[in-house]
């Protein structure tokens, strides 16, 4: 590989990081913990349920286990590029509306260092809050009162992973984060029916910034030279985040600024109360453990098991009840015949998967549910590793019991996987 093309994918990498830091959610629910999580994995993972902790490819990316890294091929550079677009159709007991999305999912880079050392460097979102809630009360002695609900920002997930394969059959991987990202969330207090009337808004933000780590192992076997199996585990300690908390409390009177004199300036945005401080984000452990067996280049049946104690997080500022959250995630993949020299669908990989999540919002005493089906193909590129991925999730979030929100959603997701060689000097006659 060209040291040319190495500094533009290098300098590409860090180009996307504040890319990926934008908005990519619409769902009411963001407004709860750290917003809305966004389902792990690349394209291929998504494709098949979401499931990574037991899969290894020596073609694909996989950062779920960081202990798969160790079956990219010694010599390829992988390089990996997604994006994401959701169309997702929000139902009350009353009433329905439908918003998209479309965004930069990932950027990751994989590479062999020697023949058992590993290595990958990505950035993705990690949460993402947008929301803007209007509740109407009718209070007495007050009249018609809005409570207006607004909330932007997400964390993001810049990684540097490694993995070491030992005894042949057993690879342990970790992988470094910098969690890095803002949450702003305000809430305000509105009089519309009268005139006069002032309105008081409340604004909480958080700047996060701190590394987290997340170990991987997994065992990798193949019997008669035919069938695999490979075993795999994860796990995350709490994570102890560095935050700065800024809270605003401003009082916005009716009318506009007004100039006395020369140096008197008389606002109509009065603020009440401001504070800085340094305060810490707790992460809760996350742990899984996951497996995949199959005929080696033909069929992988994988499936994973996750959890996540997000009772024991603390989120500053925030008093939303949060639950354990759990997943179970299954898929496959098959491919015909990856080795034809005819027929181009005999090499086209096709997928299937779904899953089943106990999510981390506990909201009137509801814990929602998040559920769905995945399909996707991987089409290789002629006369070479490379492919371009195809992914797609039908799903559900949410429920309609105790006045609560449905979320029907359908994403897109779309992959690019580019494979080359490192240190190939390539010879013309």
């Amino acid at each position: 590989m060209s040291k040319t093309i190495r500094l533009f994918l290098s300098a590409l990498l860090l180009c996307a990081i504040p890319v990926a830091a934008q908005v990519n959610t619409s769902s009411p629910y963001s407004r709860f913990g750290l917003g809305e999580l966004l389902q792990p994995g690349f394209t291929q993972n998504l494709s098949m349920g979401g499931t990574g902790i037991g899969t290894r490819s020596s073609s694909q990316i996989n950062y779920l286990n960081p202990a798969s890294y160790t079956e990219i091929d010694t010599m390829s550079f992988l390089f990996d590029f997604g994006l994401s677009g959701s169309q997702t159709k929000y139902s009350t007991n009353s009433l329905e509306s439908q918003l998209a999305n479309y965004n930069i999912h990932h950027i990751a880079i994989g590479f062999g260092i020697t023949k058992n050392w590993k290595s990958s460097i990505g950035v993705l979102p990690y949460s993402s809050v947008g929301y803007d809630i209007v509740e109407n009360k009718f209070l007495s002695g007050a009249g018609l009162v809005d409570y207006n609900y607004k909330g932007r920002g997400g964390l993001n997930r810049l990684y540097i992973g490694n993995s070491v394969r030992f005894l042949n059959h057993f690879s342990v991987g970790l992988n470094l984060s910098y969690l890095f990202g803002y949450l702003n969330y305000s809430r305000a207090v509105d009089f519309p029916a009268d005139a006069a009337a002032a309105t008081t808004t409340i604004e909480n933000r958080l700047d996060i910034g701190d590394i987290s780590y997340n170990l991987g192992f997994q065992y990798h076997d193949t019997f008669n030279e035919k069938y695999f199996l490979t075993l795999g585990v994860i796990f995350d300690n709490d994570s102890k985040l560095k935050t700065s908390q800024k809270l605003v409390q401003t009082t916005f009177y009716p009318g506009v600024g007004v100039n006395i004199g020369d140096t008197i300036i008389i606002d109509p945005s009065f603020v009440v109360n401001t504070e800085d401080k340094a305060v810490e984000t707790l992460l809760p452990r996350n742990m899984g453990v996951g497996f995949s067996f199959g005929i080696k280049n033909k069929l992988t049946l994988a499936g994973d098991y996750s959890t996540m104690e997000w009772s024991k997080s603390f989120i500053p500022g925030k008093s939303d009840t949060l639950a354990n959250s759990s997943s179970f995630n299954f898929g496959m993949e098959y491919t015909p015949n990856d080795q034809a020299l005819q027929g181009y669908y005999n090499r086209v990989h096709y997928r299937l998967g779904g899953y089943y999540s106990n999510n981390y919002l506990r909201i009137r005493e509801q814990q929602l549910q998040d559920y769905g089906i995945s399909f996707g193909v991987g089409l290789p590129f002629k006369g070479s590793k490379s492919s371009f991925n195809l992914g797609v999730i039908i799903g559900q979030r949410g429920t309609l019991t105790n006045n609560l929100i449905k979320e029907n959603f359908t994403m897109v997701n779309f992959g690019l996987t580019l494979h080359d060689f490192w240190f190939y000097k390539r010879k013309f006659d």
